[in-house]
């Protein structure tokens, strides 16, 4: 045996009630002005004129059509609303649903009538609802946030239950609107998902920065000389940081790192440095790490190898080995003689131990007198990891 919800059935049943109870005293005045018409015609003296009769049946035609015109207009106004709209009975059972509601519900309308309404919430939302309920019974307003549909791809509601108030000042039932939050549920759920990765990515910013410092100051001959190599190493990583943000720092392409770099170093001479190379997207790791060690290279050209000098040249190229492997080459021309340097500087360990060890790669740094070579090899993935 199903058990029948009284407050659920008589919401439908009361609308009839009312409707046939216009009905009918429409129908009774016709038929006592048609009573009047007559005795007024048999009786002269008899009380009430046709014309009171006829402006009393007037009038309640009038307020029978403007009853008529406002509902059809609640009708309009229901059927245009986007947002769901339930009424409810105290206990929470679902009495009418508006068009929006059935289709977001994905339910025939006769399905949802009648259910408990917390219960079409999962698990922990039951929870809230049933809370907002609570609310809504003591006059107040309840509201939660929640999902529904598949787990997979699933739709947000901002919901909000409040009382309708019966003839007594009292809660009669409830009105549940939910509306459909999606895109900004995805919007704030994105924003967070980037300011976690920004904070990442500030802490791994501030522990190369930490590094670089110490090993500038580690290797320093003085102040001076330890501010200005720690100075252009910082421009060096904001350059990167530029390169990085113009690609929504998922990418940056080689080339564009490479002019980056080099820019700084570069002075009005024509032909004094070539890149060349196929079109490489770099990830944010190898992007900054690249960065500081083109710039060690360049800022030793310019003190004592091909860029101190005006007829000297850079070259750099680059190229993929069987699409696996990154490889790339600097190579100085034209400068002064060079010879190896006599201790380990910040260049040769950065290359060491950052590239070697982060990318899994090899490199060769060589300083024969025409000029020095680097020449480094790593995998494409390890170089292009963190690309969206």
């Amino acid at each position: 045996m199903v058990a029948r919800d009284a407050d659920a059935e008589r919401a439908p049943r009361d609308e009839a009630a009312r409707q046939r109870d216009i009905h009918e005293d429409t129908a009774r005045l016709r038929s006592l002005l048609h009573e009047a018409r007559l005795r007024t015609e048999r009786q002269p003296g008899y009380p009430g004129s046709t014309a009171e009769w006829e402006a009393r049946l007037a009038t309640a035609e009038e307020l029978n059509a403007r009853l008529r015109a406002s509902e059809a207009f609640t009708a309009r106004l229901l059927a245009a609303s986007r947002d769901s709209i339930q009424v409810l009975a105290l206990d929470g059972t679902v009495q009418w649903v508006s068009e929006a509601g059935r289709a977001a519900d994905l339910r025939p309308g006769e399905a949802v009538i009648g259910t408990d309404w917390a219960a079409a919430w999962r698990d922990g939302d039951r929870v809230a609802a049933e809370v907002a309920l609570a609310a809504a019974r003591t006059g107040r307003t309840g509201r939660f946030r929640a999902p529904s549909g598949s787990r997979v791809a699933p739709r947000w509601w901002d919901v909000v239950v409040s009382a309708i108030q019966g003839p007594d000042g009292h809660p009669e039932r409830l009105l549940a609107v939910a509306r459909d939050v999606t895109e900004a549920q995805r919007a704030e759920e994105q924003q967070a998902l980037l300011m976690q990765e920004m904070a990442h990515r500030v802490k791994n910013t501030l522990a190369l920065v930490q590094a670089v410092a110490a090993q500038t100051l580690r290797s320093a001959v003085s102040v001076e000389a330890a501010m200005e190599a720690f100075n252009g190493r910082l421009m060096a990583l904001s350059d990167a940081h530029d390169v990085l943000i113009r690609g929504a720092w998922a990418a940056a392409d080689l080339a564009a790192v490479v002019d980056g770099v080099m820019a700084p170093h570069l002075d009005a001479v024509a032909g004094r440095f070539a890149a060349s190379g196929p079109a490489i997207s770099l990830g944010p790791r190898a992007v900054l790490t690249l960065s500081l060690m083109l710039h060690e290279l360049a800022t030793n050209a310019g003190k004592y190898g091909a860029l101190s000098s005006p007829a000297g040249r850079v070259a750099v190229t680059w190229a993929l080995s069987d699409g696996a492997s990154l490889r790339l080459r600097w190579q100085e021309s034209g400068g002064p003689p060079v010879a190896p340097p006599r201790r380990e500087g910040f260049g040769s360990r950065l290359i060491e131990r950052s590239l070697v060890h982060s990318f899994g790669g090899r490199v060769s740094l060589l300083f024969p007198p025409e000029g020095a070579v680097m020449e480094l090899e790593a995998p494409l993935a390890a170089m292009q990891d963190g690309i969206a």
